[in-house]
């Protein structure tokens, strides 16, 4: 086959994963960006169409020199793999909050890129949101609850990391790429869109949590054996087996004596909660405001009750408890003292 005929080959291939990151950019519009998944994904698929077209456009390069429309399109898809890592942030995160410094990379990214001769940094930048992805698709795979978020962690932990470091170091590495390593590479991009078409169009209720934290949760009633095991698990809390160090959903379940996937969909569908680590949570951070609030405590350190509620250290017990009461454990033990000397 001619250089000129799989040229061809890959700009319709390249053509046809472009149309898919636009739909998908138009479908998660249409979901209302209510929350950062959903902003962050219509940002996500938004950049990659600019980015394809821009390499369409402009393959040999972009920068201060070539500010044409494709080149400033070239310019603003280097921030897809940002997009893409808040996204992957947000959705695996039920509590993420988006701070100034997220947007840091992406600041980094534009600065790099309007910068001669920086594309090695541009390439480690990408390589390094990749794998911080890959980290928060495998870091609390065991804790959550939901089941079609956990199946799609791994596809965001290895098929599009890998998929986008594979690119970047290619592109890295091959000043010229041939048009058969093009071709390739339209192919991995187009294919990846196909996927992702796929993945969000079955989307189901539940991926995504709801933008508002304190909406009530609605859960439909659950079947008398359910709740027979729903009544063990209370028991099994009540008796403090939430404050057990180092407690899995596996182990609670091998002590419930009950299969780890019910265990799971009777937290999920009977409690409301979308990981174990935030069950847990819950549970201790209510234990440890009635045992601050006691006055026969007062004089208790703060790290004895973390390691009494079942923590390694005191550092997540402080930060569990500041994320659900809004200040540290010792500001609220003083507070509700002084309320009480009062």
């Amino acid at each position: 086959m001619e250089a000129g005929e799989l040229e061809t080959i890959a700009l319709l291939v390249r053509g046809g994963g472009a149309a898919l990151t636009l739909f998908l950019a138009v479908r998660f519009a249409l979901m209302g960006c209510r929350t950062v998944v959903d902003t962050a994904g219509f940002l996500f698929c938004a950049f990659a169409t600019l980015h394809t077209l821009g390499m369409v456009a402009t393959p040999s390069g972009y920068g201060l020199d070539t500010l044409s429309w494709a080149g400033l399109a070239h310019l603003a898809g280097r921030l897809d793999t940002v997009a893409f890592w808040v996204m992957a942030m947000a959705m695996f995160d039920d509590r993420f909050r988006l701070q100034n410094w997220h947007f840091a990379p992406g600041v980094l990214m534009l600065t790099l890129t309007l910068i001669p001769g920086t594309e090695g940094l541009c390439a480690l930048l990408v390589v390094v949101l990749m794998l911080h992805v890959m980290v928060l698709g495998l870091r609390d795979l065991d804790g959550d609850l939901v089941d079609l978020r956990r199946r799609l962690r791994m596809a965001l932990a290895f098929l599009v990391p890998a998929m986008v470091i594979s690119s970047t170091l290619m592109n890295t590495v091959l000043t010229e790429p041939g048009p058969w390593v093009d071709l390739f590479e339209a192919s991995k991009f187009a294919l990846l869109s196909f996927l992702f078409a796929v993945w969000l169009t079955r989307m189901e209720e539940g991926l995504i949590a709801s933008p508002d934290p304190e909406e009530p949760r609605r859960t439909p009633p659950l079947p008398a054996a359910d709740r027979l095991e729903l009544d063990q698990l209370t028991r099994a809390v009540a008796e403090g087996v939430c404050f057990e160090p180092g407690l899995t959903i596996g182990a609670l379940a091998q002590r419930l004596e009950m299969p780890e996937h019910r265990l799971r969909r009777l937290i999920n569908q009977g409690l409301g909660y979308r990981n174990f680590a935030a069950f847990l949570n819950d549970h201790r951070v209510e234990e440890a405001k009635r045992r601050l609030a006691d006055p026969s405590q007062a004089r208790a350190q703060i790290i004895s009750h973390a390691f009494a509620l079942g923590y390694n250290s005191l550092a997540p017990f402080n930060r569990a408890f500041r994320e659900r009461v809004g200040e540290s454990p010792s500001a609220f033990r003083n507070r509700v003292l002084e309320d009480a000397v009062a």
